[in-house]
């Protein structure tokens, strides 16, 4: 008998006006034992109960099915209950032995609990084949040179095990199961290797397939999903996928021009400073950013704190041989014409 079977039985129970046929609904016959009963029980939680696949099919259904189980396991699992139930539902009950029937919608199978199982492991089985496992997304923290160069990545990942100790336990039994605590599986450790390309960059994200966490209802692992962040560098910035540097020069060297070196991700480099460089002047640095991206070194000139005698004579005498105009020309030149 099928999950929807299951499903569709209880449906016509709970939709009819008729009283409920507690022993129909458990699919036991009338003179079935406690044991039995609780067996049974146990049988319709692993196939219909709030974790079972049959819950992601049709929640509405399944709620509606799994109260009515509940309610006919409370009755019957209780003597004194059960007697008042039989001695009032004898006109409306089913005559017919539901194992029997069982028996025969399962060609004949003389062992019901086999049978039963049997049939459990092959809906698992369908089901598995249309669940997709569900992929799992992590952070991944690297630094910029890593982000360049590539690196490699050991992950532990907690993957769901099915509890073996209590999996064939009674429902009421599982919560004293000592592994699991009835949840009825626990987690173990597994060490992934991952090895990440050169050229990553902020936000990417990078998929390994087959490489996630177990999904115990797909039957496989899924997917891994791993987002990379960048790690703040110190002195070095990112606007997109473009490395940031403000790199400070003397006076003398953005007037004369210099060879100064510049921190990148993987190291330093020589950049040449051209002859009157001015103040905010960017110099791109290509390929040297991410992805294939460039690095941009922005100027920042220092002027000199203090000065001696002679130096200050040296700059009254350039100031006496500059041949520039005022540069404040201009803005007294655009304040007149506003007035």
């Amino acid at each position: 008998m099928t999950v929807d079977d299951d499903k569709q039985k209880i449906k016509t129970q709970s939709t009819s006006q008729a009283p409920r046929d507690f022993y129909y609904v458990m699919g036991v016959s009338p003179n079935a034992s406690t044991d039995d009963i609780h067996e049974a029980y146990s049988q319709l939680t692993n196939r219909l109960g709030p974790h079972s696949a049959a819950a992601d099919d049709d929640p509405e259904l399944q709620a509606r099915t799994w109260k009515d189980i509940e309610l006919a396991y409370q009755t019957l699992s209780d003597t004194a209950k059960r007697r008042e139930y039989d001695k009032n539902s004898a006109v409306f009950r089913q005559t017919s032995d539901v194992r029997a029937l069982w028996n025969k919608v399962t060609s004949g199978v003389q062992n019901v609990v086999q049978s039963t199982q049997q049939a459990q492991t092959q809906e698992i089985k369908n089901v598995q084949g249309k669940i997709q496992a569900q992929s799992l997304e992590m952070e991944l923290e690297i630094t910029l040179k890593e982000a360049v160069k590539g690196c490699h990545r050991q992950l532990v990942i907690n993957d769901p095990k099915a509890c073996e100790e209590c999996i064939n336990l009674k429902p009421v039994n599982r919560m004293q199961c000592p592994n699991c605590r009835g949840v009825g599986y626990f987690t173990v450790d597994r060490k992934v290797e991952i090895d990440l390309p050169r050229g990553l960059f902020d936000g990417m994200e990078i998929r390994r397939t087959n490489q996630g966490k177990w999904d115990m209802r797909a039957g496989t692992y899924g997917d891994l999903i791993l987002k990379i962040k960048l790690r703040p560098h110190p002195v070095l910035g990112v606007i997109d996928k473009d490395i940031t540097i403000n790199v400070p020069v003397t006076l003398y060297e953005a007037m004369l021009g210099a060879e100064i070196e510049i921190p990148t991700a993987t190291g330093k480099v020589v950049m040449k400073i051209q002859p009157l460089t001015q103040p905010g002047r960017v110099y791109r640095l290509k390929g040297l950013g991410l992805a294939g991206a460039d690095q941009l070194v922005t100027v920042d000139v220092l002027i000199p704190s203090q000065l001696n005698g002679e130096e200050v004579k040296l700059y009254q005498k350039l100031k006496e041989l500059s041949k520039e105009k005022n540069p404040r020309e201009a803005l007294f030149a655009a304040a007149q014409t506003s007035v």
